[in-house]
């Protein structure tokens, strides 16, 4: 017998739903089972309304950047993407495994790639040739997403065997290294939007 279509269950409840179960099981333990069963219906009757998993993920990710940033367009270029970064950021942030999540699944809903648009619009308006943009605007979100997923087990092992002899430079450097993930993250801005700075001066 055809399951039929549950009467009050659409795609926002699912969506819902599915980003709940994301930060309770984690990426990849997501299934259309698993999400079915937290709706008290059966799996075959999610796809009355998405077509697959892959369909349902990106549901999620679009979910995940419903927020719009609010960046004033007046300031200065490099306080615009300052702000954008960090409020990207922080949506990652917010949910389990979404960095991952992200960098998995293309951007082709709206709210992604209103992000996209936000970021390709301040570095179009502050000169940046159209043939970098794009570039740039990836490395800018591949920053935020990596930031979120690693959360400095690089530095975290660094600084374990900074009191080695073996490794003088570390050492030396070690107390000096970024304290937190935050920290990590903001230099890495900074660096970044000084290599900007640089091309638009060149």
């Amino acid at each position: 017998m055809a399951e039929r279509r549950v009467p009050g269950l659409d795609r926002e409840q699912i969506t819902a739903a599915a980003v709940e179960l994301l930060d309770e099981v984690g990426l990849e333990a997501i299934s259309t089972r698993r999400l079915a069963a937290a709706l008290g219906v059966r799996a075959p009757t999610l796809y009355w309304h998405v077509r697959n998993k892959d369909e349902l993920l990106d549901l999620v990710a679009e979910a995940i950047c419903a927020d719009a940033f609010a960046i004033d367009e007046t300031a200065p270029w490099r306080e615009q993407l300052t702000s954008g970064l960090h409020q990207f950021r922080r949506l990652v942030s917010s949910h389990r495994d979404a960095a991952t999540l992200l960098r998995r699944r293309p951007p082709t809903g709206p709210h992604r790639l209103r992000h996209i648009e936000t970021t390709m619009r301040i570095l179009s308006a502050a000169g940046l040739p159209e043939s970098e943009i794009g570039g740039v605007t990836a490395l800018l979100a591949a920053h935020v997403l990596n930031s979120v997923a690693e959360e400095q087990p690089v530095i975290g092992a660094a600084r374990a065997a900074a009191d080695s002899e073996e490794w003088p430079t570390l050492r030396r450097v070690g107390p000096a290294m970024p304290r937190s993930a935050e920290d990590s993250f903001e230099l890495g801005i900074q660096i970044l939007l000084d290599g900007i700075a640089a091309r638009l001066a060149g």
